[in-house]
């Protein structure tokens, strides 16, 4: 399927939540925001992110994902943004480390659905997130019996949850997790 703003995408998992971004990043808009995604398929969220928080011409996304398509590069050249965005293949355990501990306005955690995977991002995001930052994890619900042999990321996205607890506002919590970073230790 092709949108008006001329990109293909193949799926929509991305639209049912636009009403969290909008609320917890439209401060980010025309700002000089660092934004970090892990797991971009086809880069429906990272267009919206693109057209939506990059006003700025200092404004910058780092987008990591481990298999990174064709039609992922196609849809970010459409954005008009591409110069803004830098694209890191490979997994995200081998990517994050090589990043800026507290360089990030927001992070979105959207990359393997495994949960040793999900906590290690997450691990990795809270080190690279700036203190009043914002951290998102998709997917938390997320149990695909065909697919969830390595776990699934409700449990790793609970215990960063009990984990960080002190260190952390809770924004949002349902088909997503939307955290604020308060501190960076206890």
């Amino acid at each position: 399927m092709t949108g008006a703003s001329g990109y293909t995408f193949s799926e929509d998992w991305f639209t049912p939540n636009l009403p969290h971004f909008r609320r917890h990043l439209s401060t980010l808009a025309g700002t000089p925001c660092r934004l970090l995604e892990i797991g971009a398929h086809e880069g429906r969220a990272t267009t919206w992110m693109a057209e939506t928080l990059l006003g700025h011409p200092e404004a910058r996304l780092d987008v990591i994902d481990l298999f990174v398509q064709r039609r992922l590069r196609e849809n970010i050249a459409r954005t008009g943004r591409a110069a803004q965005l830098r694209v890191l293949g490979g997994a995200s355990r081998h990517v994050l480390p090589r990043l800026d501990a507290g360089g990030y306005d927001f992070v979105y955690v959207d990359g393997s659905h495994a949960s040793v995977d999900v906590l290690e991002d997450a691990v990795f995001s809270f080190r690279l997130t700036r203190i009043g930052g914002v951290i998102a994890f998709d997917d938390y619900l997320w149990n695909d019996p065909l697919a969830s042999a390595r776990g699934v990321p409700k449990p790793a996205v609970d215990a960063v949850l009990a984990i960080y607890a002190p260190l952390i506002e809770v924004l949002e919590h349902g088909t997503q997790v939307w955290l604020r970073k308060r501190a960076e230790h206890a």
